[in-house]
């Protein structure tokens, strides 16, 4: 009887332990020309696709990185959000293009908005931080982006 419970506690423990790693949100740390922050890192379909949606805010150096498939020309859209955000998208290690201030969606807009943003050029990875970021960090494009 007591090595049961001694298995069953481990079993808990170790169920809980899995729980808890699979709910972390995978963060990473990237820098971009010479400014370091902190990033959640947008791998599955489920995490691209709800991107930033529903949130307040982000912190002053942090964003979020998508990382896609292949080098392409992405559609991105403000579904959901609740701030603007600058979008700098990458093509291997090196900025490719620059979206400034795209805007939150208008109230009637907020569920299914019409404007898209992509960049002119193709891209692999895109990071999205606060509108006014890249400017007040003097982001352009051609600077180095290193992920650690």
């Amino acid at each position: 009887m007591r090595n049961k419970k001694y298995f069953l506690a481990i079993l808990v423990l170790l169920l809980l332990s899995l729980l808890f790693l699979t709910q972390r949100k995978r963060t990473s740390t990237i820098t971009v020309g010479k400014k370091t922050l902190q990033v959640e890192v947008a791998k599955t379909e489920a995490e691209k696709e709800k991107g930033l949606s529903g949130r307040a805010s982000l912190c002053p150096n942090c964003g979020m990185l998508f990382l896609l498939d292949q080098p392409a020309i992405y559609p991105f859209w403000m579904r959901k959000m609740y701030f603007d955000i600058d979008i700098i998208w990458i093509n291997g290690n090196r900025v490719a293009d620059i979206t400034y201030g795209a805007q939150k969606p208008s109230k009637e807009e907020f569920e299914a908005p019409k404007i898209i943003y992509q960049s002119q050029v193709l891209v692999d990875k895109v990071l999205e931080v606060n509108a006014g970021w890249a400017t007040g960090n003097d982001i352009k494009v051609g600077d180095e982006v290193k992920i650690q």
